[in-house]
């Protein structure tokens, strides 16, 4: 039997679960905040941060569209920025309704009622304050939930077509180029008709 070294046998652990090697004390954790919806703001976002995400929007005569970030595999916009000195990650949408209403409390979610996961348009018909019950009810009732199951009518899924729409709007509203990602074809398959 070989012999047994107890200051060899495994590193220590600390209470956080990080690997403490010998002569290493180790690293304060990076400070994150969850993306989780009802995370209290820490201050309200730099004007820095809101030209940014405006800067992202472009706006149509129906949508308002975040063309940055998409997040896998549900298709919803994100935006990172500084809170209070952590890095914090959240939908565009509830973005936006941070912007007109100020922090959201835990149990407010964002309701889509055009049912584009990329809209930030904040107002009747786009973007309202609701909950998840009532978002549920208005999913399963426009068919984007069947029961408990996500139903994605679209054969690209969300993430597919909202990258297709972000894509599409990359350079500026173009009504072609967007009535032909929400159609999911080609640009250049809705040209103009010719006479010959």
């Amino acid at each position: 039997m070989p012999p047994h070294h107890p200051a060899a046998a495994t590193p220590a652990v600390d209470g956080d679960d990080q690997l403490v090697l010998p002569g290493f004390d180790p690293a304060p954790p990076t400070p994150v905040r969850s993306s989780y919806r009802g995370t209290p703001l820490a201050a309200p976002p730099s004007a820095a941060t809101i030209a940014r995400f405006r800067a992202k929007v472009v706006v149509t005569p129906g949508c308002h569209f975040f063309v940055g970030a998409v997040s896998n595999p549900d298709g919803y916009g994100r935006i990172n920025f500084v809170d209070g000195g952590a890095q914090r990650t959240v939908g565009a949408h509830r973005f936006a309704l941070i912007l007109v209403h100020g922090d959201l409390g835990p149990d407010a979610v964002g309701e889509h009622d055009c049912d584009e996961t990329l809209c930030v348009r904040v107002g009747d018909g786009h973007l309202k304050l609701g909950t998840q019950s009532a978002n549920l009810a208005h999913a399963v009732a426009t068919g984007r939930h069947l029961g408990s199951t996500p139903a994605y009518r679209d054969p690209r899924g969300r993430y597919g077509r909202a990258v297709a729409i972000r894509d599409a709007l990359l350079g500026g509203y173009d009504p072609d180029r967007l009535r032909a990602a929400l159609a999911g074809v080609d640009a250049d398959s809705i040209a103009a008709p010719t006479l010959f």
